[in-house]
């Protein structure tokens, strides 16, 4: 909505609410003065008819009074009505004699019973005798005997013509002011809203980033009103802006350098401990939510805390400390505090080390465990052939022994240093794999017919519960070895004249395909860890069968990198069921 409508409608309202007032005020007055000036002239009427009765006391019979009244009432141009004290009429200058038993008692009157009280009274209300608004005026009558009560009444003609003139007068006031508020409303208009346009112009400069004194050239900062002040506040909140903006993007530009070529959490708070500057590195490293305007202490990192003391007494202090995470997972976290000399305020820096205490952890545990894996086959293929040296050679029985066990370890170790290179490529992406549509039901099949002659060693029956086509779009080569590893897994653990059994079954968008087994199970505790390379359960390494450790390390990191999923579970009536997911698209 405009200026100009606005103004319009804010000066129009205004009149209309003045005019509503004046004319309710008006119309009341006026109602109440000819109210009260009627009914001073019809008691001046009652009294002259009453002091004309009391000079012709032989005027007492109803003919009589009939002729006087009506020759009063022509005279006057009003209704006249004598009542007596039970309410009865006895005569009306407008009703005919022979029909006023058809008239209501009017003891009940207002007027009439103010009269019989108080000598006078009056009302205004609606005559059922003639359908008529009447105002009534009431003189009691003491100069007959018995006494009774002259009332004279008038139309509300006069009354309302005088109203309805009053209506036309503020019609046409309305109309004036309706015009006068359009006039009113387009000058006060145009002269404010040129004003404002300067305003709105400078203000929309602003915004834009213009503070040039030529673009605020059009300010009316030399008018003394309203409007100039406001003029010249603008002025100077641009003069001002502008040398803030350029005072902080100087400091931005050093700063953001600064920070963009560090890579690391930073966070600055005052001597209070009020934090008042972070990046977001620090957010994302720290787990934190907004912190500005905080305490340091009131993080919940009690090292940092620490730190904050220590550096405040020190001026700087260096810790590596522990963050537990709401997921059970801990993370390492490097941090130095150094306060600055000039603002003593304090900046904290820190680096996550997470990664590299995994990665020394995981080196160490690696190394450990190919130490104790090949430690074994090692030995045993030393201690053999230095038997063989000894002598025994010379015997065809023992030397064959000795062989196949040199033989044997030999292939473990081949083995061994085969998945490990596997592994390692599967891990850092250089198996390259080769999505096409398979269908599971024939892979399956050929693993298990594959298996055949080993299950007949041991007595095991595999049972596979074949579904119709099952299709994903997958590798076909890496779904296979997948489940070798499981197969192979579950005959090494499985007791003789047992079943393996393989399902496969749809579960959302993905296929879930599981071995179980009838072996001793894997303990609750072990069963997120058997897939790290080389674990072994305390049953699997008492187990006559050897194995590497690395089989379901390799299964694990085939399932992700093919986006599955992995895992085992015990089976309550005993054994385990290794199962894993491959997604059809």
């Amino acid at each position: 909505m405009s200026i100009r409508s606005r103004i319009f409608i804010i000066i129009l309202s205004c009149l209309f609410i003045g005019l509503s007032l004046a004319f309710i005020v008006a119309e009341r007055d006026l109602s109440e003065g000819l109210q009260q000036q009627i009914e001073s002239e019809l008691s001046k009427q009652a009294k002259i008819l009453r002091q004309s009765f009391a000079e012709s006391p032989k005027v007492n019979n109803s003919i009589s009074l009939k002729s006087q009244i009506d020759s009063y009432s022509d005279a006057s141009g009003s209704r006249i009505t004598l009542i007596a004290r039970d309410g009865l009429v006895l005569v009306d200058s407008d009703i005919a004699m022979d029909i006023l038993e058809s008239l209501d008692n009017h003891s009940n009157r207002p007027e009439v019973i103010a009269a019989f009280n108080n000598g006078s009274g009056s009302s205004k209300r609606f005559s059922n005798s003639i359908q008529q608004d009447m105002l009534y005026f009431a003189l009691l009558d003491t100069t007959s005997n018995p006494e009774r009560v002259i009332r004279i009444s008038v139309t509300n003609e006069y009354l309302d013509r005088s109203l309805a003139s009053l209506e036309n007068s503020m019609t046409l006031i309305i109309v004036v002011a309706l015009i006068v508020a359009i006039l009113a409303s387009v000058i006060a208009g145009n002269y404010i809203r040129e004003s404002l346009m300067d305003l709105e112009r400078a203000a929309s400069d602003i915004s834009d980033g213009s503070y040039n004194k030529k673009d605020l050239g059009s300010l009316p900062v030399k008018r003394r009103d309203e409007i100039g002040s406001m003029a010249r506040n603008i002025s100077t909140i641009s003069t001002n802006l502008k040398n803030q903006i350029s005072l902080i993007a100087k400091q931005r530009d050093q700063f953001g350098s600064v920070l963009d070529g560090l890579g690391e959490g930073i966070m600055v708070c005052d001597q209070n401990g009020l934090i008042t500057f972070r990046n977001d590195q620090i957010m994302e490293i720290l787990g934190l939510d907004e912190i500005i305007n905080k305490s340091i202490n009131d993080i919940e990192i009690p090292a940092l805390s620490r730190m904050y003391k220590k550096a405040q007494k020190k001026g700087k202090f260096d810790s590596e400390f522990e963050l537990e995470t709401g997921e059970d997972d801990t993370r390492w976290i490097l941090a130095h505090m150094n306060k600055a000399k000039s603002t003593q305020e304090l900046i904290l820096v820190v680096h996550e080390t997470t990664q590299l205490r995994q990665m020394d952890s995981m080196r160490r545990d690696f190394i450990s465990n190919l130490s104790h894996e090949l430690r074994t086959p090692v030995s045993v293929i030393k201690a053999n052939s230095e038997t063989l040296l000894d002598g025994a050679l010379e015997n065809k029985k023992d030397a064959k022994i000795f062989s196949k066990a040199i033989l044997h370890n030999a292939d473990r170790l081949s083995e061994m240093v085969t998945s490990l290179i596997d592994l390692s490529r599967i891990e850092y992406g250089e198996l390259k794999f080769v999505i096409e549509k398979i269908v599971l039901n024939q892979i399956v099949e050929s693993v298990v017919l594959a298996f055949k002659n080993k299950a007949k060693r041991k007595n095991i029956q595999v049972v596979f519960e074949r579904q119709s086509e099952v299709t994903v779009n997958s590798d076909a080569k890496a779904i296979e070895r997948v489940l070798n590893n499981l197969l192979d897994n579950a005959f090494k653990y499985s007791p003789e004249n047992s079943i393996i059994q393989i399902s496969l079954r749809k579960q959302g968008e993905a296929i879930r395909l599981a071995v179980i087994d009838q072996g001793e199970g894997v303990a609750e505790e072990d069963q997120d860890l058997v897939f790290k390379r080389f674990f072994r359960t305390a049953s699997a390494r008492a187990n006559t069968q050897q194995g590497s450790g690395l089989g379901l390390a390799i299964v694990k990191n085939l399932v992700y990198n093919l986006q599955g999923d992995v895992g085992v579970e015990s089976r309550p009536e005993g054994g385990s069921e290794f199962w894993f997911t491959i997604p059809i698209k």
